[in-house]
């Protein structure tokens, strides 16, 4: 979830059924959201005022200590020996393979394309059941092992969230309305596309779910989302696969969770038919090409045109643009002529 600018893995709707439910980790979780909330704008009002200079990427590993505090302790950094803390090593070890996908894949320089540091803290709170970027690093909870295990447990998790700071100095999509869950949606498209291949899966072998290793016995459902079949993850999944049902309230900040559900089963059909790698391509061309209000037509337009650019150039898939098309009618998208 990102309230307003502000980027949780855990919805906050998702929180709040878990709390009446009587889970008062979760109710603790949701009191923290509004204080991190307002850091974050604070970065995303003065983007442009950031020195444009060119870093390392490097990792930085630190041990919040169970406080509601980051950068307490340090305990790992960049090509420093493995550590007898075997989770900041995990993380070390996943954020650098999300950091090296970017890379190898599109070229990109750590998240901002400029070397920007990946700073990762972990033990964050007392039982928090949630993960977050904040505009500058990432922060993980431990869970609170009733409903949620430790955060840096998910692959997807990690990519997902540190996908948000790479949306955010490349299209820095609105978090609300259509905008917002296109920000979703990439954070979705990419967790997923990192999950396949540090398992080494394909699309077929695939589960298309976001979360699912981070979920216990006794939450109700198996992830926290679906790409494949959106509106089944779990008890409280209410994403819609079609705009026939669209939300339209003003709730989830007029459907950035809920929403999000649309193109992200297109993007699956689409996946199933010309394959992950292709489809990464045409995203991320997608995302740098896209606007801070950039809505699902919007996207639809500059996927078609990415599509088309990219094949004639003979980098994708011959029939990638007529499969988007079919893949996004499907769901009820189809371009204006």
């Amino acid at each position: 979830m990102c309230n307003k600018a502000h980027c949780n893995i855990i919805p906050p709707h998702i929180l709040e059924q878990l709390a009446k439910r009587g889970n008062t980790s979760c109710k603790k979780t949701l009191n923290d959201t509004q204080r991190i909330l307002q850091k974050r704008n604070t970065v995303l009002n003065n983007l442009l005022f950031q020195e444009d200079t060119e870093g390392k990427g490097d990792r930085y590993v630190y041990d919040s200590l169970n406080q509601y505090k980051q950068r307490v302790k340090l305990l790992r950094k960049e090509n420093d020996p493995d550590t007898d803390d075997i989770i900041a090593n995990e993380v070390y070890r996943m954020s650098g393979f999300v950091k090296d996908y970017f890379k190898n894949t599109f070229d990109l320089n750590s998240i901002n394309d400029k070397g920007m540091d990946i700073i990762s803290n972990i033990r964050y709170g007392k039982a928090y059941n949630n993960a977050f970027w904040d505009g500058d690093e990432m922060t993980y909870g431990e869970g609170d092992n009733i409903q949620f295990k430790d955060f840096t447990s998910a692959i997807d998790v990690i990519a997902h969230e540190l996908t948000h700071g790479v949306t955010q100095f490349l299209a820095n999509l609105e978090y609300q309305a259509q905008s917002g869950a296109l920000n979703e949606h990439f954070s979705d498209v990419f967790g997923t596309i990192v999950k396949q291949k540090f398992y080494e899966q394909d699309c077929a072998s695939a589960d298309w779910l976001i979360g699912d290793k981070l979920v216990t016995e006794k939450f109700p459902g198996k992830a926290i989302r679906s790409m494949k079949a959106p509106g089944t993850a779990n008890d409280f999944d209410n994403q819609p696969d079609h705009m026939d049902n669209f939300y339209s309230g003003s709730a989830d900040n007029q459907g950035v969770h809920i929403n999000s559900g649309i193109p992200n089963k297109a993007f699956y059909l689409t996946a199933i038919e010309i394959g992950i790698d292709d489809c990464a391509i045409i995203w991320f061309e997608t995302l740098k090409s896209l606007w801070r209000t950039a809505n699902f037509n919007d996207m639809l337009d500059n996927l078609l045109m990415n599509a088309k650019n990219l094949s004639d150039q003979g980098k994708i898939n011959s029939n990638s643009t007529e499969v988007i098309s079919n893949s996004f009618a499907k769901v009820g998208l189809i371009q204006a002529v």
